[in-house]
C-alpha cells in the first residue's frame, strides 16, 4: 500500500490528512469535498448576543444570514472561510427557537434567505438586495464591508494565565529597564 509522507512545512501545525474511501465519480467526491469544507460562521440559536458579544470584542463587522435551511451551504462555508477574521459570519437557521429573531428584523419565511450586513459602529442593516445567492455576487457585497487586514484574536484574559512581566507593576517594570541601562552606561 501507499502512505502519503508528511508534507513539511513552517506551520507548527500538523496537517490532518483525510482518506477519500467513496466512488471515484464526481458527484460522490463533490458530496464528500462540501462536508469537509471548513466552516467559520457562527450557528445563532435564539439569540445574537454571544455573536454580537464576539464582533465587538475583535472589532468585527457582523454579517447575518437567515437561511432557508437548516443545513450549511458550501457557499456560505467558502464565504467565512474567505472572510475569516475581516468579518464574522452568523447563520440563523428557520427554527422555533430564531423565530423571535425573525420578527425582530421583519423577515418573512417566504422570503428566506435574507443577508443584513451590520457595518462597524452601526447597529441599523444593510440588506443585501442584489436578487440570487452567487458566489461572485455576495463576495462582491461582502467585500465593501470586510476589514482590509485580518484582526488577530484577542486571547481571553486569566489570572492564571499572565506572564511574569505583565504580572509586576508597571513602576517595577520600569525599575528594571533604568537598571539594565544603568549598567549599560557602566559598561
Amino acid at each position: 500500500l501507499y502512505y502519503p509522507k508528511r508534507k513539511q512545512g513552517l506551520s507548527d501545525r500538523q496537517k490532518v490528512v483525510v482518506d477519500y474511501q467513496y466512488e471515484r465519480k464526481a458527484k460522490n467526491m463533490k458530496e464528500f469535498l462540501d462536508q469537509n469544507m471548513p466552516n467559520f460562521a457562527e450557528a445563532v440559536r435564539g439569540s445574537l448576543d454571544s455573536f454580537n458579544e464576539k464582533a465587538e470584542r475583535n472589532g468585527l463587522p457582523r454579517v447575518v444570514l437567515f437561511a432557508s435551511k437548516a443545513r450549511t451551504s458550501p457557499l456560505i462555508k467558502y464565504l467565512s472561510t474567505e472572510f475569516r477574521r475581516r468579518l464574522l459570519l452568523a447563520e440563523v437557521y428557520p427554527t422555533v427557537k430564531n423565530q423571535d429573531l425573525l420578527q425582530k428584523f421583519d423577515i418573512e419565511k417566504e422570503s428566506l434567505p435574507v443577508l443584513l450586513v451590520f457595518p462597524l459602529g452601526s447597529e441599523e442593516p444593510i440588506r443585501y438586495e442584489g436578487g440570487d445567492f452567487t458566489r461572485r455576487k455576495l463576495h462582491r457585497f461582502l467585500s465593501d464591508y470586510a476589514l482590509d487586514k485580518p484582526v488577530e484574536p484577542k486571547k481571553k484574559s486569566s489570572s492564571s494565565g499572565a506572564s511574569k512581566d505583565e504580572k509586576k507593576a508597571p513602576e517595577a517594570q520600569e525599575t528594571e529597564q533604568d537598571k539594565r541601562q544603568g549598567v549599560k552606561e557602566e559598561l
